[in-house]
């Protein structure tokens, strides 16, 4: 039967091939009003006024409200309460009536918003033609509303999903990948660049054969044999290796992965992030975020109109209902047959199924079905098709008529939500980084991922009781709650609690977004703690090397000094002096070897203790993660008292300690053999006897890591301390030589601790002190004054010397320094025979000695009641036989 949808009259007014009989206009307006009394979509007339004079059964759903009520309104009326999908007003110019009107020619799917009779938002898409007159006139025009709500809701939840899988890959500071194993394509996102060089869009086109290439040659065996076991095992994909950037430099990389099997077992997705850990490394830390985003909704759905007559077997479709199945116009004759082969085959029998209850039930009378289509170009595709059955008066089935709607977007829109949620939680759950969410008020926590529970110390079921007051330190709280009032973003770097009450550095990172469906606020939070292990252990190699650097300088400056002194001791020894100083090279060279025999020694050891440490430092790391709470204590008492000065025993001792060691450990329950090791292992790391409450760490599994790497602790800090005291020893030794060594009559004043000038005095006489002197020294607290500090030292070396002379090296030799008001008195007492009191008025005049021809001068006392004077102060003598008396009193300003 021929149809006015392929010939007759059409919308637009023209002829074609011939009119319609009665019987075939009777039967295509019962054809008609059947389709439009069985439609799921709103089907109304319009006057060119914009009246609405007809709408059929199914407007009542679509649109909301009661059917009188719709007949009762104009296309604009108010209590429509249109608007544009996103909620903005709907404008003249948009609404399909007016352009209708305007331009005399159809449109289709404008989209818009209505509130049904209830209050509740109606999402629409409406298509509509003009209905001329003979004239060429527009009489009516006739719309079709479809009810798009669910379509659009899906797309808002999809696009509600994208914006948390953003947020948290904005947080992150991990390249995200969702790699399909069977083509090798890989989707991006995250820190790509941060972490590759690339920029989003070159990265895009890297396949599991780039990633692959880009692997350093040493790491790509191993990395594939994880890959292809963690695959074939059904496990967490886990691999470190290091990755080639786009600048040619290789980069650390941690990847932790998951991968998805279909329904035979055969991984086909593998999802996953790779972070960098380059810096964590190198002891420096910078990271940066990016993201790339997902591919959104398709096109809205499309709807046909079809009919089934069961006694002729004949099948009726409109063009839209061509166009849905996959052909542009008509000219596919169709038939039961070829309209099966269309049907995906897995949903044939649902299909076969659903139409045999709907046939034989004759309660039944509506057909709504979901199934798959192949269009001839192969793709395929969703349709719903919606119908009512008409049956005669005894029951039998007559038609099925009713409408088919293209769902792909729909279908395709669930599946990019589903793909996208379990990216999400993918990430979420297995990323190494602990997450945190509360909130907007900051006051209730709703959600925390494993990291943050493995890190933290709490469980799952404590994630509600948390408060961000009890995880953090006080002085970070107050940072954290002024960043979150001021709307900050960034990283910043904080000290965090864990619930066992321990404290560690951490890199936070906050963001506000919407959480199922509330404001929340959400922390990143990255454990710093091994990054400052890391760069304290940097520091302490760099202190190490520069100090060594600084002993080999001060070593060749004190040999090119010392070669000096040598060449230069019979023209200073004509100086007061320099003779002095002539008798002093031995001794000085003698004090100087010393130290430096102690620093080769320490810094061979040091060599030694840096190839074991790195090896025993990592085993220790992990062992102590694995050791109970109590353990983890001991080991940080017993770390904590290494600073203490390391004990060193007699022979004697040492039995006395290592014995009662054996009996704590026999008596406490310990095998012989192993009593007798950890005794001796014990007393030889220098600790001493061992308290009973460490005996849980000794039970331990990992002890002999845990005693293995604190004898390099304390092997460590043996041979730092024993540098530093070289380092102190030879550097107030050359300290003392250069003040020394200077003399300046013409010098500016400056100003000088007097106890430091004599200090640099008693250093270079350390060898002739230390033979039989007994040295007392009484310094009280003074003020640095202004002077000549090398004319002083000149003044000390002389009495210090005399005296040492005067007592033939053997005997007390007692110096005070004394805060006088005014002045600053300093003494010189030595137990020597003295100076003969009918002499003492004599000592300071020039060329006046008591020592024999060729030891002495007679200019040395004389040169330093000069200077005394040049100071504005007085020299006094006071002596007896066994106690001899130099009195200086230098004024404190001048």
């Amino acid at each position: 039967m021929d149809s006015k949808f392929s010939k007759g009259e059409g919308l637009d007014g023209k002829k074609t091939e011939r009119s319609l009989s009665a019987e075939e206009t009777f039967v295509e307006a019962e054809l008609l009003t059947t389709i439009m009394n069985v439609s799921s979509t709103a089907m109304t007339v319009l006057n060119a006024k914009g009246q609405i004079l007809y709408a059929n059964p199914a407007s009542e759903s679509v649109l909301g409200i009661k059917l009188n009520d719709i007949l009762s309104r104009t296309f604009d009326a108010p209590e429509w309460k249109n608007t544009s999908l996103d909620g903005a007003p709907w404008r003249e110019e948009d609404q399909p009536f007016n352009i209708v009107l305007k331009t005399k020619k159809p449109v289709t799917d404008i989209r818009h918003a209505i509130e049904d009779s209830s209050g509740n938002k109606k999402y629409l898409s409406i298509n509509g033609s003009p209905v001329f007159n003979k004239e060429g006139e527009i009489s009516f025009l006739v719309f079709l509303v479809t009810d798009i709500t669910e379509n659009v809701l899906k797309q808002k939840a999809l696009e509600y999903s994208e914006s948390k899988y953003r947020m948290i890959t904005e947080l992150s500071l991990s390249l995200v990948y969702d790699m399909d194993i069977r083509t090798g394509k890989n989707h991006w996102g995250g820190a790509i660049e941060e972490i590759t060089g690339f920029s989003a869009e070159e990265y895009q086109k890297f396949g599991f054969s780039e990633w692959f290439a880009s692997i350093h040659p040493d790491d790509r065996e191993t990395t594939l044999k994880l890959f292809r076991e963690s695959s074939e095992n059904h496990q967490k994909f886990s691999a470190e290796y290091r990755y080639q950037t786009k600048s040619g430099n290789y980069v650390y990389i941690e990847d932790n992965g998951i991968f998805l099997y279909d329904e035979v077992g055969l991984a086909y997705r593998l999802l996953g992030a790779m972070i960098d850990r380059t810096k964590q490394t190198e002891a420096s830390f910078a990271l940066k975020e990016s993201e790339s985003r997902l591919v959104m909704a398709l096109d809205a759905a499309k709807m046909g109109i079809w009919s089934w007559d069961l006694d002729s077997r004949a099948i009726f479709w409109s063009p839209q209902t061509y166009h849905i199945y996959g052909f542009p116009g008509e000219n596919f004759e169709v038939t039961e047959e070829k309209f099966l082969s269309l049907i995906y085959k897995e949903d044939l029998e649902l299909m076969s199924k659903e139409t045999t209850n709907l046939l034989n039930d004759p309660n039944r009378s509506a057909y709504r079905l979901r199934n798959r289509i192949k269009h001839p170009d192969g793709t395929l595709h969703w349709v719903e098709a919606i119908g009512k059955l008409t049956r005669s008066k005894d029951g039998k089935p007559l038609n099925l008529r009713g409408t088919v709607l293209d769902i792909t977007e729909i279908k395709l829109s669930e599946e990019a939500l589903r793909k996208s949620d379990e990216r999400f939680e993918a990430f979420y759950q297995f990323s190494t980084e602990a997450f945190l969410i509360f909130d907007a008020g900051g006051l209730t926590a709703k959600d925390s991922n494993f990291a943050f529970q493995k890190l933290f110390g709490y469980d799952l079921e404590d994630t509600p009781k948390l408060k961000i007051r009890n995880l953090l330190s006080t002085k970070s709280l107050r940072i954290i709650r002024e960043r979150i009032g001021s709307n900050l973003g960034g990283s910043i770097e904080i000290v965090c609690r864990k619930k066992n009450g321990d404290f560690f550095p951490a890199l936070v990172s906050i963001k506000r977004f919407l959480y199922k469906e509330t404001n929340s606020i959400a922390y990143s939070i990255f454990d710093l703690s091994p990054l400052k292990e890391v760069e304290e252990l940097r520091l302490i190699n760099a202190e190490i090397r520069d100090k060594n650097k600084l002993i080999e300088k001060q070593k060749l400056e004190l040999e090119m000094a010392f070669e000096n002194l040598k060449r230069t001791q019979e023209q200073l020894i004509q100086s007061e002096k320099l003779a002095a100083l002539g008798q002093l090279i031995a001794g000085i060279a003698h004090e100087i070897n010393n130290p430096i025999g102690a620093v080769k020694a320490s810094n061979q050891n040091m060599l030694d203790w840096q190839k074991r440490y790195g090896l025993a430092s990592q085993l220790f790391r992990e062992a102590i993660l694995s050791v109970p709470v109590t353990e983890q204590k001991i080991l940080k008492t017993i770390l904590g008292n290494l600073d203490k000065p390391i004990e060193f025993y007699t022979g004697k001792e040492e039995r006395l300690r290592k014995k009662r060691n054996r009996e704590l450990f026999l008596s406490n329950g310990f095998p012989n053999a192993q009593a007798e090791e950890l005794a001796d292992i014990w007393v030889d790391l220098g600790i001493g006897e061992i308290d009973p409450s460490y005996l849980p760490l000794f039970k331990s599994h990992y002890v002999k890591v845990f005693l293995d790497y604190l004898s390099l602790e304390i092997q460590f800090r043996r041979n730092t301390r024993s540098i530093q005291l070289a380092v102190d020893r030879i550097s107030k030794i050359m300290y003392a030589l250069k003040n020394f060594s200077r003399f300046d009559m013409n010098g500016k004043k400056n100003r000088a601790s007097i106890p430091e000038t004599i200090e640099t005095v008693l250093t270079i006489y350390q060898n002739q002190l230390k033979r039989g002197i007994n040295l007392t020294k009484n310094f009280e607290p003074v003020q640095p004054i202004d002077c000549y500090p090398d004319d002083l030292l000149h003044v000390w070396t002389n009495l210090i010397y005399n005296a040492l002379q005067a007592m033939s090296f053997i005997g007390d030799l007692e110096i005070t320094v004394k805060d006088c008001a005014e002045e600053i008195l300093v003494s010189f007492k030595d137990s020597g025979p003295g100076v003969p009191s009918e002499i003492q008025s004599k000592i300071f005049e020039p060329f006046f000695t008591t020592k024999p021809p060729g030891e002495g001068s007679g200019l040395g006392l004389d040169i330093v009641n000069k200077i005394v004077k040049r100071h504005g102060g007085r020299i006094e003598l006071s002596s007896v036989p066994g106690e001899t008396i130099f009195s200086i009193y230098l004024p404190k300003n001048v």
